[in-house]
């Protein structure tokens, strides 16, 4: 009746205000008649402009004055992002990737334990053993890279303690070597991308690419993909510096003679810091 009353010309007006108007219901002893609402915005609309309205179409019906009362709903509440994400992922859709967050409770005390179980009561303490502890503590979701000096104990930590801390059932260490040596069985890159903890230890001194049954492969590009997209944990030590240029006072510039920009691409790196946290060694050689 209220449409009719308008005509097509103000069609809009009434779907936009009298389209979600619902009776809910009427006593027919009181005359009252409950309206829902969607929001408190109609709400208001009616109160000063469509009640009138809605007076003339229900009196024309029950032929009598009514008393009108409104309940506004509640506005439907939007999952947020998680819950959409996480709906979609129980579906079997890929949608991000759940990153390997993990929290360490006395991190630096279980290191230390680690130390002293390898090396007695010779293992010394390093500042860059701190940001290690702290990395454990909560690592964000981010794997770990320890760069920087010889003889810090980069390897002893990683490949050793770090292990036995974190207790991983699908972990793999392997020296960067391995993932591109051709010598028998010696190519190790698909069994890298297999686990869910990854362990690469002097990370530059490998080739960058490598032909795999005439397949071209550049096995450290595939592990950085791997955990960016399948949330793989990457641990990785380094004796490389990764600044551009290099510097001369570096002592590894004779082993090292680009940067990991250089020798890996801007990409790779990039994507490599993403997804870790870098640690620098200094200090003098401990070995």
């Amino acid at each position: 009746m209220i449409r009719e009353k308008y005509g097509d010309k103000f069609r809009h007006w009434f779907d936009v205000w009298f389209g979600d108007v619902r009776f809910e219901s009427y006593d027919a002893d009181t005359h009252v008649l409950l309206i829902q609402v969607p929001s408190k915005y109609v709400y208001e609309f009616q109160e000063m402009n469509g009640a009138k309205d809605i007076r003339w179409a229900t009196k024309e019906v029950f032929k009598t004055d009514i008393i009108l009362k409104y309940r506004i709903l509640e506005p439907r509440r939007e999952p947020d992002f998680a819950q959409v994400a996480d709906y979609l992922r129980q579906q079997g859709c890929t949608v991000g990737t759940e990153r390997p967050h993990f929290r360490i409770a006395d991190a630096e005390k279980r290191m230390r334990d680690g130390l002293r179980y390898f090396l007695g009561h010779d293992g010394q303490w390093l500042p860059a053993y701190d940001k290690v502890a702290t990395w454990l503590s909560d690592n964000k979701g981010r794997g770990l890279v320890c760069i920087g000096y010889s003889g810090t104990g980069k390897t002893l930590l990683c490949t050793k303690v770090l292990p036995v801390i974190l207790g991983y059932k699908s972990i793999v260490q392997c020296p960067a070597k391995e993932m591109t040596l051709r010598n028998g069985n010696v190519e190790r890159i698909d069994e890298l991308l297999n686990a869910k903890c990854i362990i690469i230890d002097g990370l530059g001194t490998e080739s960058v690419e490598t032909n795999y049954y005439g397949r071209r492969r550049r096995p450290f590009e595939e592990l950085c993909d791997a955990a960016e997209r399948d949330g793989k944990l990457l641990i990785i030590t380094t004796n490389c510096l990764s600044t551009k240029p290099m510097p001369d006072t570096w002592s590894g510039k004779s082993q090292f003679h680009t940067s990991f920009e250089e020798y890996y691409g801007q990409n790779v790196i990039n994507r490599l810091k993403s997804i870790t946290t870098t640690v620098l060694f200094s200090g003098p050689n401990l070995w």
